[in-house]
């Protein structure tokens, strides 16, 4: 019976061949695909997207149907009970950088790795990757791209999409708004063009989820707290909005890289202190962040068993050594980059000559001389490591906090349906429970939250002196789900500034006198995603499914906007690969499958 059904779809395909104009359309659905389950989030809209999708998987013999979910929380829950076959989603490379890129999802120990891709030589090529210099790593990823694409079909590459944001022009100044490539929105630049209001009027954002993963930068590494902790706590290099790295609002003054590639020396200011919360308002805690602190949360990104529910240990692994350096005149004979030494380099930034170091935080006085230097050691030749840095899981926390709070729990036993632990969103949401213990390090503290929104105020010991300084004292999160509810709210007034303007709504921002529009290539990655566990465990039938998909569709239904793309490393590294729709491989490999059944 197999054979007779082969036989006749042979059959369909040469008559189509000769036909003089390749595979038809209606040929195409003469193969019979299986049932598959579409899994999308309506929360961050992409209804139209996933029917486009469908579309044209039906048009390839497969017959999909959609399981939207309301938002993420209910994505995720859908993926990680495996009630899907291809799920639409994406990957955000918010550091600039492809190791980051490609770590977190797609190596066998990536932490955000939901699709169980196990794969011996694609752990091999992103550890190659990240032992390579800029000038080395390129062919590296380039082989990594053909590799997951063409050879393995890991993902369905779709679109690169702009980021976008508009605000409201007659409440914020134009130059305080910033649209970045990778990091999240900068809250400490926004002002007021009425900066009178800067100390009693709430700056009112949005984002689109309200169930939270925690407060503490190591443990969480999603959109519903990325923007969030990136505002809550410094890091020792930052990026800029196109990406080069940049000690511009962070704890270090300057940075040397040894001459090996592989040795980095950060030095600290002395002008940042953690905020706490009293009686709902943000306050100093007169505790110096300090290299201390650097230290102890360098410990709890790279060591997996140090914190429970670690969610980023992945992005660290290159980390080998970390620790206070003390040692002056070992700075002044250390070899940097440029023929200069570590000291020459680490003095462009201070604010006078560099005449003693120190590994007590309380000693510290940089306008008499007093350093304090953190020096980080890879296991191979990895700037990149600056990259991984400047992510919001880089963020520093006070050590003393974090003991206190989290003494006893063992990372072994812990149980995240019962256990409280520093930064847990329970801690200061309103109601019984509430009891907030955070302690930031950040331009912005979180001072409450409910179902509606989310209150933050600005740490009074953040650089209060510094050009740095934020300038808006309340920060206004409010929580609304639906993009064209928060698109009504900013042209009513409601909301000052809205991240993510739907692509059919731009021309009516851009025409609203009210409004600016601002946007920058960005290096979110959208794709599909397969079960590995189910029917695309097969290879041949992810390679039907991915020359079925037409970017170009896609890209007509979203006005032409979008950026075509063939793998998360294609907006980072700009190799000019391309993925052209193909019915007749689609056609053939869905054949192959077919046979196999």
């Amino acid at each position: 019976m197999k054979k007779l059904i082969a036989l006749t779809i042979s059959l369909v395909l040469v008559v189509g061949l000769f036909a003089g104009c390749g595979q038809t359309r209606d040929n195409e659905a003469e193969l019979k695909g299986p049932d598959i389950t579409i899994l999308a989030n309506a929360g961050v809209g992409d209804e139209a997207y996933a029917n486009v999708v469908r579309d044209q998987l039906v048009k390839a013999g497969f017959n999909p149907t959609i399981s939207m979910q309301p938002d993420y929380a209910s994505f995720r829950s859908q993926i990680d009970a495996g009630n899907f076959d291809l799920a639409i989603t994406y990957w955000n490379t918010v550091t600039g950088s492809p190791d980051y890129a490609m770590r977190s999802v797609w190596h066998s120990e990536g932490p955000l790795n939901l699709y169980k891709i196990y794969d011996d030589h694609m752990d091999e090529l992103i550890e190659l990757g990240a032992s390579q210099t800029e000038a080395e790593y390129r062919k590296t990823y380039e082989e990594l791209e053909t590799y997951m694409i063409e050879e393995k079909a890991y993902t369905i590459p779709i679109y690169v999409s702009y980021k976008t944001l508009a605000f409201n022009n007659k409440i914020l100044q134009d130059e305080s708004v910033h649209v970045s490539k990778s990091r999240s929105m900068q809250w400490e630049p926004l002002n007021y063009v009425d900066e009178s209001l800067n100390d009693t009027q709430p700056c009112v954002l949005t984002q689109t989820y309200s169930d939270l993963t925690p407060l503490d930068p190591v443990r969480s590494d999603d959109g519903s707290t990325f923007q969030l902790n990136t505002n809550s706590y410094i890091r020792l290099v930052n990026l800029t909005d196109t990406d080069e790295i940049t000690t511009n609002s962070t704890l270090t003054r300057a940075y040397a890289i040894g001459e090996s590639n592989a040795d980095f020396y950060f030095l600290l200011r002395d002008d940042v202190n953690f905020a706490k919360v009293e009686d709902m308002h943000a306050v100093d805690s007169g505790e110096r962040v300090g290299a201390e602190d650097v230290v102890f949360s360098i410990d709890r990104m790279v060591n997996k068993d140090r914190v429970p529910d670690h969610k980023n240990f992945a992005n660290f692994t290159a980390v080998d050594g970390y620790e206070i350096y003390t040692d002056l005149e070992a700075l002044k004979t250390a070899q940097a980059q440029e023929g200069k030494t570590v000291y020459e380099t680490l003095m462009e930034g201070a604010t006078g000559e560099i005449t003693a170091l120190t590994a007590d935080k309380t000693q510290v006085d940089n306008a008499n001389g007093t350093y304090q230097v953190v020096h980080v050691t890879t296991k191979y030749a990895f700037p990149q490591i600056l990259n991984v840095f400047a992510h919001s899981s880089g963020g520093i926390v006070s050590k003393n906090q974090i003991e206190t709070i989290n003494a006893g729990y063992d990372p072994a036993t812990y149980d995240v349906a019962k256990d409280v632990l520093y930064g847990d969103q329970v801690t200061y949401t309103e109601g019984d429970g509430y009891n907030n213990t955070l302690v930031c390090s950040g331009p912005y503290i979180p001072i409450k939250k409910n179902d509606y929104e989310i209150l933050f105020e600005k740490n009074p010991g953040y650089m209060p002196q510094d050009e740095y300084a934020p300038h808006i004292k309340t920060i206004q999160v409010k929580i609304i789900k639906d993009t064209e509810n928060a698109l009504s709210a900013l042209r009513a007034g409601e909301l000052y500034l809205l991240q993510s303007i739907p692509t059919s709504k731009i021309e009516i921002v851009k025409e609203d006198e009210n409004l600016t529009f601002k946007e920058i290539s960005g290096n979110a990655y959208n794709y599909v995603a397969f079960n590995f566990s189910g029917v695309f465990g097969d290879e041949d039938l992810r390679k039907a499914a991915l020359y079925a998909i037409d970017q170009k569709g896609i890209s007509a239904v979203f006005n032409d906007r979008l950026i075509p793309t063939y793998s998360p490393l294609t907006p980072v590294l700009q190799t000019g690969k391309e993925l052209l729709a193909d019915p007749q491989k689609s056609a053939e490999y869905l054949k192959k499958w077919i046979d196999k059944q």
